[in-house]
């Protein structure tokens, strides 16, 4: 398990592995909200991000969007809006998230 620096409280961010190709960065997370775990929308970040959600039901928020997502469902947008978790339906949630990263 990684705790990444910034980390919201109660969101576990566990790193599947990371990719430094040419100028590209890519990491690979396995984020599991702990019963604790808070609605979180102020998430912003350089690159794209894409979600895959594994489990639970979630109000997901970027940029002035917000779509219901659940198990199976995936999202793909630039990670320099605003965005995270608006609100949470059904728990336990957990998702993949890849984020790609250009590096000057």
């Amino acid at each position: 398990m990684v705790d990444r620096i910034g980390a919201v409280a109660d969101y576990r961010y566990e790193l599947l592995g990371h990719l430094l190709s040419g100028n590209l960065f890519v990491e690979p997370y396995l984020v599991t909200l702990l019963p604790g775990a808070d609605p979180y929308v102020t998430f912003q970040h350089p690159g794209l991000k894409f979600l895959y959600f594994l489990s639970g039901e979630v109000s997901y928020r970027y940029g002035g969007r917000t779509v219901e997502v659940r198990e199976g469902d995936s999202l793909l947008f630039d990670a320099t809006a605003l965005h995270g978790i608006e609100s949470i339906h059904t728990q336990p949630v957990s998702y993949l998230s890849v984020v790609f990263t250009l590096r000057e």
